[in-house]
C-alpha cells in the first residue's frame, strides 16, 4: 500500500471512518509486509504527537487517542507487530510523551508501552531508558487520574530495571526517577492491576506496589546510593511494611533486604535509622512467610554488612533476640538459616553479647535444634548453617562453666551431634563443630568425659588426617589441634594414628593464618611430657620427629619452643631416635644445637660425625640403609657412654685401673670413649666402627656441626 494511502487511513481515525481504518491499520502492523508496516507505525506515531495536547473532542485529539489504541491492539495480538513497533525510532519515545497528555489517551500508551516492552524487552529497553523517555514514565506516575496509567508505567519501569544492572543503575541515576517512584508508593497501595494486563486473574497479578517495590529492590541492587538521595524513602517503605497488607508490606520489605545487603554503609544506614529495626523485628511476628522472611533476611544483611555496630544495634532492639529465636526454630529452613547466621555474629561479639543470646527464650534450644537439622546436610547453605549454630553455641560455651553446661544440655545427644558433624565432609561444618568441641573440652571434667566416650578424639584424629591442609580445612585443623593440646594424653594416644596425623598438621600452617603448626607443636609437647611411655612413642614416630625437627625452622618463636619441649621429652627416653632426627640434612642450627644440649649433650665431634652420616645417606637416598645403620651406632654411641668408664665392660676409673681412649675417633659423648684395656677395646669395635670412622672423618673435614653454637639461633 503506498505510504499516501496509509496517510489517509491515519487520518481517517478522527473521523466517521475510524472503526474501519482502525481495523485496516491493526491488520497492516500485524502482516508481513515490513516497509507497509513500518510506514504504519511512523504514521501512527505522528498522529499521536499532533494530538496530544489538542483540545477534548477535536479531530485531532481523537485521531490521537485512535493511533494509540491501534498501537495497543496489535502489539496484543502479534508479537512481531510489539517488536516492529518497538522498532521504529519515533514510535516508543511519542508514546512515552503522550503519558503527559489527556487521560484517555495515556491510558491507551501507557498500555501499548508495556505490552511492546513485554514482548520485545530488548529493543524497547535501548529507547525507553533514553533521559527522555525516563522523564516521561516518571512523570507518569504522578497521574491520579487513573490507576491504569500508573500499573502499566510501575510494569514498564520494572520491566527495564530488571532487564540488567545497568539498566537499573541508569534508570536510578536519572533525575527524579526514584524519587517519584517513592512518592508514588501510597496512592499506588490503592492499585492492583490494569484492564489491560494480561497477567490472568486478580489475586495472581502483581500489585502496583510490587511492581513499583521490584523496581526499587533492581536499583538499589545496582547502586544503593540512590536511596540516600531520596528523603522519606525509609518512610515510605516502613508505612507499607505496617499497613496491614500482607502483599505490600512483603514487597516494601523485599526493599529493605536490597538495601541491607548492599554494603557496609547502606547496612549501617538502616540500623542508625530510628524506626528500622524496630519495625523489621515486628515484621518477624508476622502470619505471612514472605512479611517475616524479608524481614528476617533483612535483620541478618545488616548484621553481616554492618558488622559489629550493627549487630550490637540489633542485640539492643527490644525484642530482637527472642524474636530471631523464634525464627531460627521456625519450619521456613531459609529464614531459620539466616536467623541462625544472625545470633551467631550476635554472639562472637563478646561474651556479654553471647549470655544474652543464651538468655533469650528458646535460643539455645533453637541453636540445638538447628545443629540436628543440618548435621546430615549436603545443601551449601544449610551447611553453613550449620556451622553458624555451632560456632554460636562455642562462643555462649567459652563465655564460662556454667554456660558451658547449658549448651551440653541444650540437646541431650549434644557430643555425639558435636563429634559426627567433624568428618570433613564439609569444611564448614566441620570448622563450627571444631570450634564447638574445644569450648565445650574446657568445660567441668563429667562434659569432657561424654566428648570422649562419643569419640571426640578418634574424630580429631580423622579431621587431621583427610581435612584439606589449605583454604577451607585450616579453621577445623586449627580448632582440631587446640582440642588435642588439651585433652587427656592417655586418651590421646589410645586413639589409632594419632603422632602421624598431628605431624601432617604440623606441615600445613604456612597455607593461612590459623597457626596450625604452632598447635600441633603444642598438642605434641602436652603429650610427651605427660608421661614417659607417651614420649617413648613419640620417639618411635619418624613422622613425628620429622616434623618436630622441621618446626624448629619456622621461625615462630612459640612454635619454635613447642617442638623444643617435645623433642627433649621425646630424647630423654630415647636419645638415639632423636639425635638421628635432629641430625638430618634438611634440620637448621636449631635442631643441631639442641644436639648438644640436655638431655643428649652430645660433644662436637659427635655432632659432626652425626651430621656426616646422614649427608652421606642422603646422598644415596632417602632413609636409606645405611641411614638407619650409622644413626643406630651413634645412637648406641650416646646411650653406652659413661664418664671415666670403659665403654664395653663398664670398669670405672680407681686403683689399678687405668682408663684410655680410642685413638680413632677421639671423642664420644662425654668428650672421650674410654676402654680399660685392648682386649675391651676389640670386644667393642664391632659396635663402635661405624662411630669411630665417622667421627674420624668429621674432625678431618672440620667438623662443620663442631662450629655450631651451643644455643638455638
Amino acid at each position: 500500500m503506498p505510504r499516501g494511502s496509509i496517510d489517509d487511513l491515519v487520518r481517517s481515525l478522527g473521523g466517521p471512518g475510524g472503526v474501519s481504518a482502525h481495523d485496516k491499520l491493526v491488520s497492516i502492523l500485524c502482516g508481513r509486509n515490513g516497509p507497509e508496516a513500518d510506514a504504519a507505525v511512523a504514521a501512527l506515531a505522528q498522529a499521536v504527537a499532533c494530538g496530544a495536547d489538542a483540545a477534548e473532542g477535536a479531530a485531532a485529539w481523537a485521531r490521537a487517542c485512535n493511533a494509540a489504541r491501534v498501537v495497543l491492539k496489535a502489539a496484543q495480538q502479534s508479537p512481531a507487530a510489539a517488536a516492529r513497533i518497538a522498532g521504529v525510532p519515533a514510535a516508543l519515545p511519542t508514546l512515552a510523551a503522550a503519558l503527559r497528555g489527556e487521560t484517555k489517551l495515556c491510558v491507551k500508551a501507557a498500555a501499548a508501552i508495556m505490552i511492546t516492552v513485554g514482548a520485545a524487552p530488548a529493543a524497547a529497553s535501548r529507547t525507553l531508558l533514553e533521559p527522555g523517555c525516563l522523564a516521561n514514565l516518571a512523570a507518569a506516575l504522578g497521574d491520579v487520574r487513573h490507576g491504569a496509567v500508573l500499573y502499566s508505567v510501575a510494569a514498564v519501569l520494572n520491566q527495564l530495571a530488571s532487564s540488567s544492572s545497568a539498566a537499573a543503575a541508569r534508570i536510578g541515576n536519572c533525575p527524579g526517577v526514584v524519587a517519584a517512584v517513592i512518592s508514588a508508593l501510597p496512592r499506588a497501595a490503592t492499585v492492583r492491576r490494569s484492564n489491560n494486563s494480561r497477567t490472568g486473574s486478580q489475586s495472581d497479578a502483581p500489585t502496583v506496589v510490587e511492581l513499583l517495590s521490584s523496581c526499587l529492590t533492581y536499583i538499589f541492587e545496582a547502586d544503593a546510593s540512590c536511596a540516600q538521595t531520596v528523603p522519606g524513602a525509609l518512610s515510605a517503605l516502613l508505612a507499607l511494611a505496617d499497613s496491614g497488607n500482607d502483599r505490600n508490606a512483603g514487597a516494601a520489605l523485599g526493599v529493605l533486604v536490597a538495601l541491607s545487603s548492599a554494603g557496609p554503609q547502606a547496612a549501617l544506614a538502616l540500623t542508625e535509622a530510628p524506626a528500622v529495626l524496630p519495625a523489621l523485628v515486628a515484621a518477624l511476628a508476622s502470619r505471612s512467610l514472605e512479611v517475616a522472611c524479608h524481614a528476617c533476611f533483612a535483620i541478618s544483611n545488616t548484621v553481616f554488612q554492618g558488622g559489629d555496630k550493627a549487630a550490637a544495634r540489633v542485640a539492643a532492639t527490644p525484642g530482637a533476640l527472642p524474636a530471631l529465636a523464634r525464627a531460627a526454630a521456625g519450619e521456613d529452613l531459609q529464614q531459620a538459616g539466616a536467623a541462625v547466621s544472625s545470633l551467631n555474629c550476635i554472639c562472637t561479639l563478646a561474651a556479654p553479647e553471647a549470655r544474652q543470646v543464651a538468655a533469650a527464650p528458646g535460643a539455645l534450644e533453637a541453636l540445638a535444634a538447628a545443629l540436628r537439622r543440618w548435621q546430615s546436610s549436603r545443601d551449601r547453605e544449610q551447611q553453613f548453617a550449620f556451622g553458624s549454630a555451632a560456632e554460636a553455641l562455642a562462643s555462649i560455651a567459652a563465655a564460662d562453666a556454667a554456660h558451658a553446661r547449658l549448651v551440653a544440655a541444650a540437646a541431650p545427644d549434644m557430643p555425639e551431634i558435636v563429634v559426627r558433624a567433624l568428618v570433613p565432609h564439609c569444611s564448614t561444618m566441620a570448622a563450627g563443630a571444631s570450634q564447638l568441641l574445644h569450648c565445650l573440652s574446657a568445660a567441668p571434667p563429667e562434659l569432657r568425659a561424654r566428648l570422649y566416650e562419643a569419640g571426640a578424639v578418634e574424630a580429631c584424629v580423622e579431621v587431621l588426617r583427610c581435612a584439606e591442609s589449605a583454604g577451607g580445612g585450616l579453621p577445623a585443623m586449627h580448632n582440631v589441634c587446640f582440642f588435642l593440646a588439651r585433652a587427656d594424653a592417655d586418651r590421646c594416644m589410645a586413639a589409632p594414628g594419632l603422632l602421624e596425623a598431628l605431624a601432617r598438621a604440623a606441615g600445613c600452617g604456612e597455607e593461612g593464618e590459623a597457626r596450625v603448626e604452632f598447635l600441633a607443636a603444642a598438642a605434641f609437647a602436652h603429650i610427651a611430657e605427660a608421661a614417659p611411655q607417651h614420649a617413648r612413642r613419640l620417639a618411635g614416630s619418624g613422622k613425628a620427629l620429622g616434623a618436630l625437627a622441621a618446626l624448629l625452622c619456622s621461625g615462630g618463636a612459640d612454635t619454635v619452643d613447642a617442638a623444643t619441649r617435645a623433642l627433649r621429652a621425646a630424647a630423654a627416653e630415647a636419645p638415639g631416635a632423636v639425635a638421628a632426627a635432629l641430625a638430618a640434612p634438611s634440620s637448621g642450627p636449631r635442631a643441631r644445637a639442641l644436639l648438644l644440649q640436655l638431655p643428649l649433650s652430645l660433644p662436637a665431634e659427635a655432632v659432626g660425625a652425626l651430621s656426616l652420616a646422614a649427608a652421606r645417606a642422603a646422598a644415596l637416598g632417602a632413609r636409606s640403609a645405611a641411614l638407619e645403620a650409622l644413626a643406630a651406632a651413634a645412637g648406641q654411641e650416646a646411650e653406652a657412654a659413661h664418664p671415666k668408664a670403659c665403654v664395653a665392660c663398664g670398669q670405672e676409673a680407681g686403683p689399678g685401673v687405668r682408663l684410655k681412649p680410642c685413638a680413632g675417633c677421639a671423642g664420644g659423648p662425654a668428650g672421650r670413649v674410654l676402654y680399660c684395656g685392648a682386649a675391651c677395646q676389640g670386644a667393642d669395635w664391632k659396635r663402635h666402627k661405624a662411630f669411630c670412622k665417622l667421627a674420624a672423618a668429621a674432625a678431618k673435614e672440620g667438623a662443620p656441626a663442631a662450629a655450631a653454637g651451643r644455643e638455638p639461633a
